[in-house]
């Protein structure tokens, strides 16, 4: 509605620079002398007027809408950037984590394996057992 008011308003004054301009093109332009020209072309300035208007009003109307849509895209493309960073992180943790996991349990064996043979030495060792029938290719501890 805002529109409609404005237009109304404005309406009045870009027929009347219209007009002008076609006059003056027209090189029938005299000043007070020129109001029968002018009177005659009022109808087609009225129409080259309404024809602007349109025109930079949808104009306006597009632009608007094609910087609406670019921001819109960038928008999503920055969300899914944002979902590929994370799931890249995702991954990543999951990939650590396993690794970790995989480290940890090695670590645990070896230490498990460590006591379990300083177990058996020292049972060895107490029962008077030579350590090379237990492990063979080894010396004494």
């Amino acid at each position: 509605m805002r529109w409609l008011r404005l237009h109304a308003m404005v309406a009045p004054f870009g027929v009347f620079v219209v007009m002008l301009l076609l006059l003056a093109r027209s090189g029938q332009w005299g000043g007070w002398e020129s109001l029968e020209p002018a009177a005659n072309l009022v109808d087609l300035a009225a129409v080259v007027y309404g024809m602007i208007a349109v025109l930079v009003e949808r104009g306006a109307d597009m632009v608007f809408w094609a910087l609406e849509q670019k921001r819109r895209r960038e928008q999503e493309r920055e969300q899914r950037l944002a979902e590929l960073l994370e799931q890249m992180r995702a991954e990543g943790r999951a990939e650590g984590q396993a690794e970790g996991r995989a480290e940890g349990q090695a670590e645990g064996r070896a230490e498990g394996q460590a006591e379990e043979r300083a177990r058996v030495l020292r049972a060895a060792k107490e029962k008077g057992i030579d350590i090379a029938t237990l492990f063979p290719g080894e010396d004494k501890e």
